[in-house]
């Protein structure tokens, strides 16, 4: 009985639904679904060289975008501090040398014989100019001197060139020269206008210089060349019947000097 049981429990075990069994291949994981070799395991292709094309979307411009600009700035820059230099140079060096203009004043004027028709003025002017250079580290020099004689309202007489002349510091020079108009015609009113003048007992005239003048070191250092313009006005000439010349009555003060 007992051996009855036993093939009869064998047999509900064999007729019982029998265990599932799968066959196949193992599941793949996710790299080896991407294409990429399973970890741990080798890489199955070759490494391929490395490209010598250039790297694609590059962006290529032009090589003085950039650096032109910045030579510009640094060129400014460097003009701006070079002219800084020198002007810092020339302002000191105007502030030690203090460079002053020169003083003139008139010593002595005469003329001779003034005389008037109705519309023309014979006459001499000997006169006599004191230059003097007040600087104590400068000289001066004259070139292409020219001096006037013009009468009180501004209308020439005479002019004529003068020789250049050199100044030292702090010298004093006289400068002497003579003008004069024979028959030169000065116009009806002028004429008219002198000759009341003369039997009132004086004359007014006056007295232009024109120079190119520069200051200059014993050294290096000088300006460049600068119209110097003089002007000596009110200058009274005495008329004096009992005599033929007529000289100065009255002392002008300093004369008015420009520099441009």
């Amino acid at each position: 009985m007992n051996t009855m049981a036993s093939a009869a429990a064998v047999a509900a075990t064999t007729t019982g639904a029998p265990d599932k069994m799968v066959i196949g291949y193992p599941a793949l994981s996710n790299h080896v679904a991407a294409g990429y070799p399973a970890p741990g395991t080798a890489y199955p292709y070759a490494v391929p060289p490395p490209s010598s094309y250039p790297q694609a979307y590059r962006t290529v411009g032009p090589r003085h975008s950039r650096s032109q600009p910045s030579f510009l700035c640094r060129l400014i820059a460097a003009a701006t501090v070079l002219f800084a230099i020198l002007g810092l140079l020339f302002l000191i060096t105007w502030l030690v040398l203090k460079p002053r203009l020169p003083v003139f004043r008139v010593d002595s004027v005469s003329a001779s014989p003034l005389n008037t028709t109705r519309s023309q003025l014979t006459a001499a002017w000997n006169i006599t100019l004191v230059v003097r250079n007040p600087n104590t580290k400068l000289s001066i020099y004259y070139d292409r001197v020219q001096a006037s004689v013009f009468y009180k309202d501004g209308s020439l007489i005479s002019t004529m060139p003068l020789p250049p002349f050199f100044q030292p510091k702090r010298n004093e020079t006289r400068v002497r020269f003579q003008l004069g108009v024979v028959g030169q015609y000065v116009g009806e009113y002028v004429a008219t206008e002198i000759s009341d003048e003369r039997a009132g007992g004086s004359v007014g005239f006056g007295v232009r210089v024109l120079a190119w003048m520069r200051f200059r070191t014993r050294s290096w250092w000088r300006t460049s060349q600068c119209l110097l313009r003089v002007y000596c006005d009110r200058i009274q000439i005495g008329v004096d019947p009992s005599k033929a010349s007529r000289s100065l009555t009255s002392q002008p003060g300093s004369c008015e000097v420009e520099l441009e």
